[in-house]
């Protein structure tokens, strides 16, 4: 919208010394001031809209929200124009109760229990009727013509599988698995008695067959030079070294010595300080586990001897 255009000529109500944006009562503004010039068109209030309540924004919050609280307490205390709530004719016995609709629910429940009796009647009666659909057997007619002569096979049919079963029973089998046990037992000794090391007769298949026995090398000035004689010469000894080496154990120095007469394992430690010995013997089921577990290498077996005070101990 356009503000109003001043009126034109001179006001005759503006004082006579009145300049500027100056108005009548009629809001006219002066043409032309007392020195003869136009004054400038009056300008817009850009920073205002509408008149200012309060001087600042959290005094303009506050008012409305008191104007929004007292409007909200005004809306729940309104009454309303009309009357809801149900008129006392309701309170009548025809209004509460429809006989009408009581009456047809109990002519049609009377109606489905006379229908249910009907229906048990029939189910009834048909029950105690004979089934017209099941065949009955001939009675007058024999059940079968060579029942004697089935009867007499199956007699000899019995008496056959009963000859049968007696034999397998009684017949002896070729293959004895007792005597299979017993010489293994046997050859489980003999292997022991002519090996000079444990014998090792499952092994994992990661293992090489190289590592399972380790030969000992012949001493010098016995004259034997091939491996006829090592063997022979291991026969003779009882005992026969498999490891000798230093190694410390925890503070100590000790000088070990693992000797075994192909299935017990004797450990000596000696202590060069104390002067002193340390024996330990492992027994056969012990030694072929660890032999198993280490691959045959003494010198692992060896890695796992701890002292115990005066004891020597294997993990």
């Amino acid at each position: 919208l356009k503000p109003p255009e001043p009126r034109s000529g001179v006001c005759r109500q503006l004082a006579p010394g009145s300049l500027g944006r100056a108005r009548c009562q009629r809001g006219c503004l002066p043409s032309r001031d007392l020195s003869g010039h136009t004054p400038p068109p009056p300008m817009a209030d850009r920073g205002r809209v509408g008149s200012l309540v309060c001087s600042c924004k959290s005094a303009a919050q506050k008012e409305w929200r008191k104007a929004h609280e007292a409007h909200r307490q005004r809306i729940t205390q309104v009454q309303p124009a009309s009357d809801m709530t149900a008129p006392s004719t309701m309170g009548m016995v025809h209004f509460r109760t429809n006989l009408k609709r009581e009456r047809l629910l109990e002519d049609r429940y009377m109606e489905i229990d006379r229908e249910n009796q009907h229906l048990l009647k029939k189910m009834s009666e048909a029950m105690k009727k004979p089934n017209p659909y099941i065949l009955k057997p001939d009675t007058d007619k024999p059940a079968s013509l060579n029942r004697n002569a089935r009867k007499a096979d199956l007699t000899r049919i019995t008496h056959e599988n009963q000859r049968m079963l007696k034999a397998i029973q009684s017949t002896k089998p070729v293959y004895d698995a007792k005597k299979w046990e017993e010489g293994f037992q046997k050859s489980a000794v003999l292997l022991k008695s002519v090996c000079a090391y444990p014998v090792i007769t499952r092994m994992p298949r990661t293992a090489s067959s190289p590592s399972v026995l380790m030969t000992i090398e012949p001493e010098a000035g016995a004259g034997a030079t091939g491996g006829s004689a090592s063997f022979a010469a291991a026969e003779q000894e009882d005992n026969k070294h498999v490891l000798k080496e230093g190694m410390r154990i925890g503070e100590k120095y000790f000088l070990l010595e693992f000797t075994t007469d192909g299935r017990a394992l004797t450990i000596s430690a000696y202590d060069g300080d104390s002067q002193t010995t340390l024996e330990l013997v492992v027994k056969e089921k012990k030694h072929r586990q660890l032999y198993r577990e280490l691959n045959g290498d003494y010198s692992l077996m060896a890695a796992r001897i701890r002292v115990d005070g005066d004891r020597l101990m294997v993990d």
